[in-house]
């Protein structure tokens, strides 16, 4: 990747612009100040996938190469948003499992102690 002077934009907001390969060929995309190496690490991620869909698909256009990846993509994103919501369910019924018994505990070791 090469970096491109930051330029100024009409409000006045400071980018910098910052070349990309993906599958061969160079791109300029601007990003903002101190997100270039975030912006590297999704040019490797996009870069890694069309190259795997092009290794598996051949007389394939690179218009519909990206697009290919791009589902790929998306569809990667949706798995990894249920995956996460599930997990998010799964900690919260892990937690209030955890609170009742707890209530519980307290409870019976409560009335221990008044019987003492």
């Amino acid at each position: 990747m090469s970096k491109v002077p930051p330029k100024a934009e009409s409000t006045a907001h400071m980018t910098t612009k910052v070349g990309v390969t993906l599958h061969g060929r160079e791109y300029i995309v601007a990003c903002d100040p101190g997100e270039e190496r975030k912006l590297t690490e999704i040019v490797r991620l996009v870069d890694s996938k069309i190259n795997e869909i092009a290794g598996k698909a051949t007389n394939v256009s690179e218009t519909r190469l990206f697009m290919l990846t791009c589902l790929l993509l998306a569809d990667e994103l949706i798995e990894t948003r249920k995956l996460s919501v599930a997990g998010r369910k799964a900690d919260e019924d892990l937690m209030v499992a955890a609170v009742n018994h707890l209530r519980d505990r307290v409870t019976s070791i409560a009335a221990q102690i008044g019987r003492a």
